[in-house]
């Protein structure tokens, strides 16, 4: 991972103005993951958080907060399982006083400022926070810092499901909001261009001339090419 992208949610606690925060270090067996982590895909990924570790030691603590006696993590879920992975027996935290809902929000602009969302994951944390924390479109907006008119773009891409979107990024489509669009559109009847791992693939007609292999060459050639074409699945 580069510099720029250790450095890059440095001014989360600020932009949030949390009046409580303390720095500290914890030991990572007193820390629990956050059920409700925006995060989905790709969460177990951490070998270049490791490398830099390795190297740099934890640059930015990771963000949680109290809950009785246990600190859940706000921000900095791959940071924690990095040095989980590393055998590290504490790490610096920041902890913070606030309220389960406004460290969503915090987890939220934190994974979104590093762009460490997809489309379809940050469009499913707006989902909840419209539907379940009742909150409007331009509050969300001014979270997030983006228009109303996108916020509402990305909460229609969250009605496709996990599996659908799994699916796609294993076809090797990008999960760019383009494609989340078309894929909306192909799975609700609405057009949208199909989906396919051969989409790109041109069908090339290749002819060989055997006419100078003896007639026992030939037949062991077009034996060894059938096996070929029977392993590979060639037509």
């Amino acid at each position: 991972m580069s510099k720029k992208n250790e450095y890059a949610a440095m001014d989360l606690l600020t932009a949030f103005h949390s009046e409580s925060q303390a720095s500290s270090n914890l030991k990572v067996s007193e820390i629990q993951l956050n059920p409700n982590q925006p995060r989905v895909f790709d969460r177990n990924k951490v070998d270049d958080l490791k490398e830099s570790m390795k190297r740099l030691g934890m640059i930015e603590p990771i963000i949680v907060r109290r809950e009785s006696s246990k600190f859940i993590i706000v921000a900095g879920e791959r940071r924690y399982r990095a040095a989980q992975s590393l055998g590290w027996e504490e790490v610096p935290v920041k902890i913070v006083d606030d309220s389960p809902d406004i460290c969503y929000e915090m987890s939220l602009a934190e994974n979104e400022k590093r762009k460490s969302l997809n489309p379809w994951e940050v469009g499913k944390a707006i989902q909840f926070l419209r539907k379940e924390k009742k909150k409007t479109a331009s509050e969300v907006a001014s979270i997030l810092g983006y228009t109303e008119r996108y916020i509402k773009q990305l909460t229609s891409i969250a009605r496709l499901d996990q599996s659908t979107v799994e699916n796609m990024i294993s076809l090797g489509k990008e999960p760019s909001v383009k494609n989340l669009e078309n894929m909306l559109k192909l799975k609700e009847g609405r057009g949208g261009e199909m989906i396919s791992p051969e989409e790109n693939t041109k069908k090339v007609r290749i002819t060989l001339n055997l006419d100078s292999l003896n007639q026992k060459k030939k037949e062991l050639f077009l034996k060894e090419l059938n096996a070929l074409k029977k392993k590979y699945g060639l037509i």
